[in-house]
Protein backbone atom coordinates (compact mmCIF):
# COMPACT_ATOMS: atom_id res chain seq x y z
CA UNK A 1 0.00 0.00 0.00
CA UNK A 2 2.66 2.68 1.02
CA UNK A 3 4.34 1.90 -2.09
CA UNK A 4 1.39 2.51 -4.43
CA UNK A 5 0.57 6.19 -2.61
CA UNK A 6 4.82 6.54 -2.99
CA UNK A 7 3.97 5.85 -6.78
CA UNK A 8 0.87 7.70 -7.04
CA UNK A 9 2.73 11.07 -5.37
CA UNK A 10 5.76 10.84 -7.58
CA UNK A 11 3.62 10.48 -10.68
CA UNK A 12 1.31 13.25 -9.36
CA UNK A 13 4.79 15.71 -8.87
CA UNK A 14 5.94 14.54 -12.02
CA UNK A 15 2.46 15.90 -13.44
CA UNK A 16 2.76 19.12 -12.15
CA UNK A 17 6.22 19.96 -12.85
CA UNK A 18 5.86 18.60 -16.87
CA UNK A 19 2.68 21.15 -16.74
CA UNK A 20 5.06 24.00 -15.70
CA UNK A 21 7.08 22.98 -18.09
CA UNK A 22 4.92 23.77 -21.24
CA UNK A 23 5.84 27.46 -20.75
CA UNK A 24 8.95 29.03 -20.68
CA UNK A 25 9.86 32.84 -20.07
CA UNK A 26 13.02 34.41 -20.49
CA UNK A 27 14.93 37.85 -20.08
CA UNK A 28 12.67 39.06 -17.41
CA UNK A 29 13.54 42.45 -16.56
CA UNK A 30 12.04 45.99 -15.47
CA UNK A 31 13.34 49.42 -15.61
CA UNK A 32 14.02 51.35 -12.29
CA UNK A 33 11.53 53.75 -11.11
CA UNK A 34 11.97 57.50 -9.40
CA UNK A 35 11.46 57.80 -5.94
CA UNK A 36 7.29 58.40 -5.92
CA UNK A 37 6.69 56.82 -9.27
CA UNK A 38 4.08 54.82 -9.01
CA UNK A 39 4.14 53.35 -11.88
CA UNK A 40 6.52 50.70 -13.75
CA UNK A 41 7.40 48.45 -16.90
CA UNK A 42 8.41 44.69 -17.02
CA UNK A 43 9.45 43.43 -20.46
CA UNK A 44 10.52 39.63 -21.43
CA UNK A 45 10.50 36.74 -24.11
CA UNK A 46 7.79 33.51 -23.85
CA UNK A 47 7.54 30.19 -25.71
CA UNK A 48 4.56 28.13 -25.46
CA UNK A 49 5.33 24.11 -26.44
CA UNK A 50 1.50 24.19 -26.81
CA UNK A 51 -1.00 27.03 -28.79
CA UNK A 52 -1.95 29.47 -25.91
CA UNK A 53 -3.29 33.19 -24.07
CA UNK A 54 -0.96 34.98 -21.55
CA UNK A 55 -4.13 35.75 -19.97
CA UNK A 56 -2.91 37.57 -16.65
CA UNK A 57 0.06 38.79 -14.51
CA UNK A 58 0.35 39.42 -10.56
CA UNK A 59 2.91 40.93 -8.92
CA UNK A 60 3.20 41.23 -5.15
CA UNK A 61 5.03 44.85 -6.28
CA UNK A 62 1.92 46.35 -7.43
CA UNK A 63 -1.72 47.09 -6.70
CA UNK A 64 -2.39 45.95 -10.64
CA UNK A 65 -0.88 44.78 -13.47
CA UNK A 66 -2.29 44.82 -16.84
CA UNK A 67 -0.50 43.61 -20.28
CA UNK A 68 -0.92 46.64 -22.85
CA UNK A 69 0.10 47.04 -26.67
CA UNK A 70 1.33 50.38 -28.00
CA UNK A 71 -0.49 51.16 -31.41
CA UNK A 72 0.17 54.08 -33.81
CA UNK A 73 -3.21 56.05 -34.49
CA UNK A 74 -3.72 59.74 -35.32
CA UNK A 75 0.20 60.41 -35.61
CA UNK A 76 0.58 58.91 -32.07
CA UNK A 77 1.51 56.02 -30.34
CA UNK A 78 -1.25 55.20 -27.97
CA UNK A 79 -0.82 52.46 -25.13
CA UNK A 80 -3.92 50.23 -24.80
CA UNK A 81 -4.74 47.16 -22.54
CA UNK A 82 -5.31 44.03 -24.07
CA UNK A 83 -7.17 41.31 -22.48
CA UNK A 84 -4.70 38.58 -23.78
CA UNK A 85 -1.32 37.74 -25.71
CA UNK A 86 -1.67 34.65 -28.46
CA UNK A 87 1.61 32.48 -27.67
CA UNK A 88 1.44 30.55 -30.99
CA UNK A 89 2.81 26.90 -30.62
CA UNK A 90 7.20 26.98 -30.41
CA UNK A 91 7.07 30.47 -31.63
CA UNK A 92 9.10 32.89 -29.06
CA UNK A 93 6.97 36.21 -28.34
CA UNK A 94 9.38 38.80 -27.77
CA UNK A 95 7.53 41.58 -25.96
CA UNK A 96 8.86 44.60 -26.61
CA UNK A 97 9.65 42.94 -30.16
CA UNK A 98 5.52 42.91 -30.45
CA UNK A 99 4.56 46.31 -29.04
CA UNK A 100 3.43 45.17 -25.85
CA UNK A 101 4.57 45.22 -22.71
CA UNK A 102 3.75 45.10 -18.87
CA UNK A 103 2.82 47.67 -16.18
CA UNK A 104 3.04 47.59 -13.10
CA UNK A 105 0.31 49.66 -11.57
CA UNK A 106 0.46 51.35 -8.18
CA UNK A 107 3.78 50.37 -7.46
CA UNK A 108 3.81 49.53 -3.54
CA UNK A 109 7.62 50.25 -3.52
CA UNK A 110 10.47 51.81 -5.59
CA UNK A 111 11.89 49.82 -7.80
CA UNK A 112 15.85 50.28 -7.62
CA UNK A 113 18.40 48.46 -9.85
CA UNK A 114 19.30 45.73 -8.95
CA UNK A 115 16.33 44.23 -7.39
CA UNK A 116 14.22 41.78 -8.72
CA UNK A 117 10.66 41.07 -8.25
CA UNK A 118 8.49 38.38 -8.59
CA UNK A 119 6.28 37.84 -11.42
CA UNK A 120 2.88 35.26 -11.85
CA UNK A 121 1.48 34.77 -15.38
CA UNK A 122 -1.45 32.71 -16.22
CA UNK A 123 -1.85 31.27 -18.91
CA UNK A 124 -4.57 29.75 -20.89
CA UNK A 125 -5.16 26.86 -23.27
CA UNK A 126 -7.50 25.87 -26.04
CA UNK A 127 -9.14 23.38 -23.88
CA UNK A 128 -9.87 26.02 -20.67
CA UNK A 129 -7.51 24.79 -18.99
CA UNK A 130 -4.99 27.09 -17.08
CA UNK A 131 -1.45 27.13 -15.51
CA UNK A 132 0.73 29.61 -13.19
CA UNK A 133 4.30 30.71 -14.28
CA UNK A 134 6.49 31.71 -11.53
CA UNK A 135 9.29 34.49 -12.66
CA UNK A 136 11.76 37.18 -11.62
CA UNK A 137 12.52 40.22 -13.26
CA UNK A 138 15.88 41.41 -12.53
CA UNK A 139 15.25 45.56 -12.12
CA UNK A 140 17.70 47.51 -14.27
CA UNK A 141 18.43 51.57 -14.08
CA UNK A 142 17.44 53.54 -16.97
CA UNK A 143 20.65 53.85 -18.61
CA UNK A 144 21.47 50.09 -18.47
CA UNK A 145 17.51 49.15 -19.89
CA UNK A 146 17.87 51.95 -22.46
CA UNK A 147 21.80 50.08 -23.34
CA UNK A 148 20.28 46.92 -23.07
CA UNK A 149 17.07 47.92 -25.77
CA UNK A 150 19.93 49.58 -27.81
CA UNK A 151 21.95 45.95 -28.23
CA UNK A 152 18.74 43.92 -29.44
CA UNK A 153 19.13 45.47 -32.66
CA UNK A 154 22.83 44.46 -33.14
Amino acid sequence: MRQIIFMLSVFIAISANAANLEVTVNDAWGKATAPGQDNGTVQFSIVSSKEAKLISISSPVAGKVEIHSMVHEDGMMKMRPVEFIALPAEKLVDLRKAGNHVMLLNLKQSLKSGDTIPLVLTIEFPDKHKITVETKAAIKSQSMSQDMHDMKGM
